[in-house]
This record gives C-alpha cells, sequence and structure tokens, in this order.
C-alpha cells in the first residue's frame, strides 16, 4: 500500500489517518466493503475488554490478528461500518 497517500490530522498521540490508493480498489473489488470509507481504526488498551463489549452488543468480531507491535481486530456495526481495533499494551 506504499503507492496510496496518506494524511494523518491530529497529534502524534491521537489522529485520523486518511488513506486512499485507487490501484488497490481496482485490483480488489472487496476493498468497496464499506463505502465511501473503508473502516475506522482505535486503539484501546485493553483488547479482550472491547471484544467482549463488541460480543455483548450482539455484534461479531472478525479477522483476528497478532502482529508486531500489536494485536487486532475488526466488527461491523448496525449500519454497517467497519471498526478495526487495536491495541499496542
Amino acid at each position: 500500500m506504499s503507492d496510496g497517500h496518506t494524511i494523518h490530522v491530529g497529534t502524534d498521540e491521537q489522529y485520523i489517518a486518511l488513506y486512499t490508493n485507487s490501484e488497490l480498489k481496482a485490483a480488489d473489488p472487496t476493498f468497496n466493503k464499506s463505502e465511501p470509507m473503508n473502516h475506522i481504526g482505535v486503539t484501546v488498551d485493553d483488547l479482550d475488554a472491547v471484544e467482549a463489549k463488541v460480543v455483548a452488543a450482539g455484534l461479531e468480531p472478525f479477522s483476528h490478528s497478532d502482529y508486531d507491535p500489536g494485536r487486532r481486530f475488526y466488527f461491523f456495526d448496525w449500519n454497517r461500518i467497519e471498526w478495526e481495533v487495536v491495541s499496542y499494551a
């Protein structure tokens, strides 16, 4: 995804990242899953506690991943907006 364009709005600790890459969208039609926005990412201290709240709200976590330097999962909210929840703790 290095050929795209990213804009960070905020500070070094808290920001919104806006990313676009027309080549990726053309190559992978599933990238359109939440048009006009692909997903919203948030960082949390306790990933397991947040996942439990997502499940308790009747939503379904998916795409769990452990990677350097953290862990994450995704879910769709009631409006079909995709969320990425990440912990670096």
